[in-house]
């Protein structure tokens, strides 16, 4: 039998350090004031007052902190079908308050973030 391996690439430094979550946040408001292509690492450090180098410690690359931003929506999307299921009593309201929730924070990514 096969296993299945992650893709998923390890991060560097602590996955729950408080300055983890600082260029994350910073990357959140500059790719969405400013887009992707155009932040740069460099851009990110200096918003937090940090240097390229630092931030590097934390991440790889700019990629795999558009990927922590990911994961974090992704958590959050997860987090608000599972509540939202956790109230129905019968597997059809289970189903219809997922495609639900799944819609209304389909619908804000959509039109709230870049």
């Amino acid at each position: 039998m096969s296993e299945i391996t992650s893709t998923v690439p390890q991060s560097r430094g602590p996955a729950d350090h408080a300055i983890r979550e600082q260029i994350v946040e910073a990357a959140e408001e500059h790719f969405s004031r400013y887009g992707y292509e155009k932040t740069t690492v460099s851009d990110l450090a200096k918003s937090i007052g940090f240097s390229k180098a630092y931030v590097y410690k934390f991440f790889d690359s700019k990629q795999a902190i558009g990927e922590a931003i990911c994961s974090k929506t992704l958590s959050a999307i997860v987090a608000a079908v599972e509540e939202a299921v956790a109230g129905a009593s019968t597997p059809t309201e289970k189903f219809r308050r997922m495609f639900k929730t799944l819609t209304a924070t389909g619908v804000s990514l959509f039109f709230n973030d870049r």
